[in-house]
């Protein structure tokens, strides 16, 4: 059973595990503002990474959770964690010798050239006084902490079962010893962009698509219809009924106008899924109010046909 937690806006989510079924995968139950889904939060290269799959949009708790799942793998597979010796030589914001693991100290004898690494095995550090070397003190350090990372066994720092799992299938040939002790990037913040955009345009590309309908009176004798695929560009066809002679206020009209445009955006096939499943109770004559009107945002099940856009 999974632990409660509670997420940053304060909602009861489930914490879950590490391996391949739920790394970085969070459950979340509907509230006001939107309902139940699939969430990953994930991070990666200096990005928190977030995004939900709700299952409204993807049909079921199980289809949202396998598309989040999908999600999830890409972005691991795209962008491996930092590795130990990435760590190892990235400047922090108070260093002032210019070399991660290097700085100025006060011993005993006066000042000196201190070199560090932490390892499995704890901190290595080496001390060399600038009375005792001189100028050459801040070099033998650096030389020092080199030889340190060159004999680092090079890891990347996954620690999550299915993350280590996929990190060491797709990224271990980046593995290589360290030759300096500069800092080092495996992949620009620029690429990280580009390979994230990549990975959420695919996703959205495959989204199922949105379906939007409209039906409203703006003036007597008078009922706008409104159809949209939502897509990018957004397919939109606007259509204005004189229902003053209309029986239903044009309802029966609207429906089959409804229809059309559905059929030529989408297809037949969907047309009659918006009719069986919605039409016949929003446009129901008996309930219908045409100065509040109708407007809806749809997301057409998979399974369904298309016609080529």
């Amino acid at each position: 059973m999974a632990a409660k937690a509670r997420n940053k806006r304060g909602q009861n989510v489930d914490r879950i595990g590490d391996d391949a079924d739920s790394y970085a995968l969070t459950r979340e139950e509907p509230n006001k503002n939107r309902g139940a889904g699939w969430s990953v939060g994930i991070r990666r290269r200096g990005h928190r990474i977030v995004r939900l799959f709700k299952d409204s949009i993807y049909g079921s708790s199980e289809a949202s959770y396998a598309e989040a799942r999908a999600y999830r793998d890409a972005v691991i597979s795209a962008l491996p964690p930092p590795t130990n010796v990435e760590q190892a030589v990235l400047l922090r914001r108070n260093n002032q010798s210019g070399i991660s693991g290097v700085r100025l100290v006060d011993t005993k004898s006066g000042e000196a050239w201190q070199a560090t690494l932490m390892t499995k095995e704890g901190q290595k550090r080496e001390t060399y006084p600038i009375s005792k070397y001189g100028s050459a003190a801040k070099s033998m350090a650096i030389s020092q902490r080199t030889r340190w990372l060159a004999d680092l066994p090079v890891k990347h720092l996954a620690y999550a079962h299915h993350a280590e799992e996929v990190t060491r299938q797709t990224f271990e040939d980046q593995l290589t010893p360290a030759t300096d002790v500069m800092q080092q990037v495996q992949i620009s913040e620029q690429e990280v962009l580009a390979r994230l955009a990549d990975i959420n345009a695919r996703f959205d590309t495959d989204r199922p698509p949105r379906l939007k309908v409209r039906v409203k009176s703006y003036g007597k004798g008078r009922l706008s219809v409104a159809v949209s695929d939502g897509g990018q560009p957004a397919q939109r066809k606007l259509i204005q009924l004189n229902t003053a002679s209309l029986a239903h206020g044009g309802l029966l009209v609207a429906a089959g106008k409804i229809q059309e445009i559905i059929t030529e955006f989408y297809s037949a096939d969907v047309a009659a899924w918006f009719a069986q499943e919605h039409a016949k109770h929003l446009l129901d004559p008996d309930r219908f109010n045409a100065t509040a009107g109708l407007n809806v945002t749809l997301w057409v099940p998979r399974g369904l046909s298309f016609c080529a856009r």
